[in-house]
């Protein structure tokens, strides 16, 4: 078997560069599509020393004929495990985990904040506006990218450095995110919208996104950021060829400028955690936990009068649960809660049944005003 050494020769003949800095790097992909692909192929060619994929969905046919790491043999099989397979096929000196999970719920905030860098290959907005915030939160620079059929664009983002992704939100865009929700705040039930792609626009988008993350993984105090700075947007059109580089709006009042700056961990991991005892292990037991979401908990008839239960948080279920089982009316109501204190009826429940996942970063008011608290786990 090769030597690394000699694997990254042709690396080592660039003046600037530094493999150690690639191969100790900790990137997280979000979305192994297209783009996805394109972006863990690069990454793995390239020598980035430890991955994460995340995506949530399975390989369909029409995947075939965009993405590079899947095969028709594939279809059904979750993408980021065969995305991490492929991975490693190509790269067998990098370690690469993958994250079949969805990234605003299932994903804590802790794991974003262990990463150098976070590449969003999506296509969803809800899922941009996830993890906007998360990165955000957490001060984790996130490079985004998107493409239609001959338009490609990537934009980079830290937290106070410039434009956050909310920043630049259109009011059709705002319109768009809402359309995906109920009055009640249920998820809708909408058609997704499929853009036309090919495996020539996503190539190239992905290759400026790795550009960009090499550019952040040599950046230091000796060595200024090259390529995009944060807040940028580039636009790339192949019909006719045009390149376009300006700068995104910052929005004040944006409601995601939210940073965590200072994150205590108490190594303790949320299948083994109630609030009651998380307020008291920080020295707290009057204080009050912040879900950071609407957590959905009892789902009630107004017709009937039957109820049932339902710990999961309110974005995640479908409006059709607003129908009645037992008189057949969408008459169903939900009940939620946002915070928890050592009163609440929920206070003895363990964090993991109220969808707090591993490694997540609580907001916790006290009389030592508001702190912020990271859990543990077992996250690889």
């Amino acid at each position: 078997m090769e030597s690394e050494e000699s694997r990254y020769a042709r690396h080592h003949l660039i003046d600037w560069w530094e493999q150690k800095r690639l191969s100790q790097a900790k990137v997280m992909v979000v979305g192994a599509g297209a783009i996805g692909n394109e972006v863990i192929k690069s990454l793995a060619l390239l020598g980035v020393g430890n991955l994460w994929i995340v995506d949530f969905d399975t390989v369909e046919v029409t995947n075939l004929t965009r993405s590079v790491l899947f095969r028709e043999s594939d279809i059904g099989r979750s993408k980021a495990e065969v995305a991490a397979e492929r991975a490693r096929d190509i790269n067998p000196h990098i370690n690469v985990h993958a994250l079949s999970c969805d990234l605003e719920y299932e994903i804590g905030s802790g794991v974003y904040r262990a990463m150098d860098v976070v590449i969003g290959c999506l296509d969803s907005l809800q899922a941009r506006l996830a993890l906007n915030r998360a990165c955000y939160r957490v001060g984790v620079p996130w490079i985004n990218g998107g493409i239609e059929v001959t338009v490609a664009e990537v934009s980079l983002f830290q937290a106070e450095r410039g434009a956050c992704f909310e920043c630049s939100m259109s009011p059709a865009m705002w319109e768009q995110h809402h359309e995906r929700f109920s009055c009640g705040g249920l998820r809708a039930n909408l058609n997704e919208e499929k853009q036309p792609t090919t495996a020539v626009v996503a190539s190239i988008v992905a290759g400026y996104m790795v550009n960009e993350a090499v550019a952040l993984l040599h950046t230091d105090a000796e060595h200024p950021k090259t390529g995009l700075e944060f807040g940028q947007k580039m636009i790339l059109l192949l019909k006719p060829y045009r390149f376009d580089i300006y700068g995104l709006p910052c929005d004040p009042n944006c409601l995601a400028h939210e940073c965590w700056e200072e994150i205590e961990v108490l190594p303790l991991s949320p299948a083994a955690l109630t609030t009651a005892q998380l307020l008291e292990q920080i020295g707290e037991p009057q204080g009050t936990l912040e879900l950071g979401f609407d957590l959905l908990t009892v789902m009630r008839c107004v017709e009937c009068g039957s109820e049932a239960s339902v710990f999961l948080p309110l974005e995640r279920v479908g409006v059709e649960t607003s129908e009645c089982p037992q008189c057949a009316k969408r008459s169903r109501y939900p009940e939620t809660v946002t915070w928890i204190d050592h009163e609440s009826e929920w206070a003895q429940t363990l964090l993991s049944q109220l969808g707090i996942p591993e490694y997540q970063i609580l907001c916790v008011k006290g009389e030592r005003g508001t702190r912020y608290v990271q859990l543990t786990g077992t996250f690889a």
